[in-house]
C-alpha cells in the first residue's frame, strides 16, 4: 500500500507543473468571464433605464395627444359639419348582417 501511495505521489509530482498551469489558467478564465458578464449586466441595466425614460416621454406625448383628440372630438357637431360643407343625406340605407353562430341552420347561411 505504501508503494502505491509513493507511486501516486511520484506521478503527481511529475505533472504538478501542468496541474498548476491548468489551475491558474482556469482561474484567469473564470475571472475574465466574471468581468465580461458583470460588464454586460451593467450595460443592460443602463440600457433598460434609458428605454424606461424614453417610454415615459412617449407615454406623456400619447396622453397629451389623447387629451387633444377628446377636446376636438367634443367640438364636432352637426353645425360644424354643415359649416365645413357637409349636407344631410336624403336617403338613409342600413346594411343588416346576420350573425354567424354555431347553431345557425344551413338555410340561413
Amino acid at each position: 500500500m505504501t508503494q502505491v501511495v509513493a507511486q501516486n505521489f511520484n506521478t503527481m509530482m511529475r505533472y504538478r507543473e501542468k496541474i498548476f498551469i491548468f489551475l491558474v489558467s482556469s482561474i484567469v478564465c473564470l475571472a475574465l468571464s466574471y468581468a465580461f458578464f458583470l460588464h454586460s449586466a451593467i450595460v443592460n441595466v443602463v440600457e433598460r433605464e434609458s428605454v424606461l425614460k424614453e417610454n415615459r416621454v412617449l407615454s406623456t406625448k400619447v396622453s397629451e395627444l389623447e387629451a387633444k383628440y377628446f377636446s376636438l372630438k367634443n367640438d364636432i357637431n352637426i353645425a360644424l359639419a354643415h359649416e365645413k360643407g357637409f349636407k344631410d343625406s336624403g336617403v338613409a340605407g342600413y346594411i343588416s348582417v346576420k350573425s354567424l353562430t354555431a347553431m345557425a341552420s344551413p338555410n340561413e347561411l
